[in-house]
């Protein structure tokens, strides 16, 4: 089990290149993404930095800065940082004001999931770092002020510079406001989320490029396979894949990962099994060991990987806009638009289940995901259950799962389109009863079910629009 020892650690094994490890998981990347206070702890240090650098620089630099430094005594340099440090926090103040009246509004009127856009936006990413280096620098340079004797005036580049991030930060927060109005609109919010969402469903489906296809199905469970079971508890962020087909390799395994990304997973539960060719259960702890580093677990689900997220956030914006309190179907219409794009771009890419081999061709892991067919039902079933009584909804809907149904690559997933258009027509009709317009979606439906054999769709009724 020296292999299994040497996996765990996150080194290569025997017979496993290191290049191998750590796989499709890059951890430092993701924890640099999801840590929203390293920019700002960056920006103070580089504040800390420039403020004793230019109260002090070298010689060569001092040469060079002298030309546009500022004349100014001590006590003027020190006058003047304080200026701009007030200026400073003062606009941090209207940024962190601006950004709780978008997140409580947001939140409210949209959904709480959507909150990761605004966290994850440029106007917080970059202008709270700048604000933060600014104010961080007035107060070291003031500081070092205090440490030079005499009252001459002379040219002080730490003015120049404290100037200068001035006139950047209120660049940086004409930029935030204006980006903070274009993230209110709900056309920019739903658009956005889409195509995050297709990045990441691009992004997983070039792992698959070198899986099986078809994908095999998973042999069932014997008597000498032990279960693996989590450590923590939490929500799947993300599974390597090539991890664990390392791991396999190396110590002669048929892995089974039964949780997709996204599911929750509580501590000791089993989210995999193991088989564990030939290797006695007294290994299984050193094995699980190896293995369950590949399950990347978090307190929350995130986009970065989880494609389902991205469907169920534009899935609560449609069900927000539909409850009575809001009442606003088009924006459930433009919902429904997005996820039409979406769906029919995921069509061509390859979802579902993913078996990856070894170097001879034999099956080694076996990875639980979604299909084209569950990202359907995820984007219809609870739109239709709001807003069946909706015909505007209902026609948008059927076109949604017409297109699907069109571009749909295997027969399971086209005639899931078909079943889900049966779905949409039947709540429809039972929402509309006595309606005239059950008659016409009726029509519409059987159009876009013959144009799912060939053709094209049906146009929209004006009501669609």
């Amino acid at each position: 089990m020296a292999g299994a020892r040497a996996l765990a650690r996150g080194e290569a094994g025997p017979g496993v290149p290191r290049h191998a490890l750590p796989g499709d998981i890059h951890h430092l990347v993701w924890w640099a993404r999801h840590t929203l206070w390293l920019l700002p702890v960056l920006g103070a240090l580089l504040g800390a930095f420039l403020g004793v650098l230019m109260v002090h620089p070298p010689e060569p630099l001092a040469s060079v800065l002298r030309g546009v430094a500022w004349l100014a005594s001590v006590q003027e340099a020190r006058s003047m940082l304080s200026s701009v440090l007030g200026i400073a926090l003062s606009s941090l103040s209207i940024v962190l004001s601006l950004s709780m009246l978008v997140v409580q509004n947001a939140a409210g009127q949209y959904s709480p999931r959507l909150l990761r856009l605004y966290l994850h936006s440029a106007g917080v990413r970059v202008v709270i770092p700048m604000f933060v280096a600014t104010s961080v620098f007035c107060l070291v340079a003031a500081q070092s002020f205090g440490f030079i004797p005499g009252d001459a005036r002379l040219p002080r580049p730490a003015l120049s510079l404290a100037m200068l991030l001035l006139v950047l930060c209120e660049a940086a927060l004409i930029f935030h406001v204006l980006e903070t109005l274009q993230f209110m609109r709900v056309e920019n919010l739903v658009r956005e989320v889409g195509r995050d969402t297709l990045r990441v469903a691009r992004r997983m489906a070039a792992r698959c490029q070198e899986d099986l296809s078809p994908a095999p199905v998973p042999p069932p469970s014997s008597s000498t396979t032990w279960p693996l079971r989590a450590r923590a508890s939490g929500f799947v962020a993300d599974v390597d894949g090539r991890r664990l087909l390392a791991v396999a390799q190396t110590l002669g395994l048929v892995v089974h990962v039964d949780v997709a990304i996204g599911e929750p997973v509580t501590r000791g539960a089993v989210v995999g099994r193991v088989e564990p060719g030939g290797r006695g259960p007294a290994e299984s702890r050193e094995v699980a060991e190896a293995l369950l580093p590949a399950l990347l677990m978090d307190r929350w689900r995130d986009l970065d990987s989880d494609v389902a997220l991205g469907v169920r956030q534009l899935v609560d914006v449609a069900i927000k806009a539909l409850s009575p309190g809001i009442n606003d179907p088009y924006t459930a219409v433009e919902v429904v638009d997005q996820l039409t794009f979406l769906l029919c771009a995921m069509s061509q890419l390859r979802l579902g289940p993913r078996v990856l081999p070894d170097a001879s061709g034999h099956p080694r892991v076996f990875l639980h995901a979604a299909s084209l067919r569950d990202y359907l039902s995820l984007a219809t079933d609870q739109i239709l259950r709001y807003g069946a009584g909706e015909p505007a909804v209902v026609l948008r809907l059927l076109r949604l799962t017409g297109e699907v149904g069109q571009r749909a690559r295997s027969p399971e997933d086209r005639h899931a389109a078909r079943q889900t258009l049966r779905q949409i027509q039947a709540g429809a009709e039972r929402a509309l009863e006595g309606a005239p317009w059950r008659e016409r979606l009726r029509g519409y439906t059987e159009a876009v079910e013959r144009a799912m054999e060939g053709g094209p769709l049906p146009a929209l009724p004006a009501i669609g629009f």
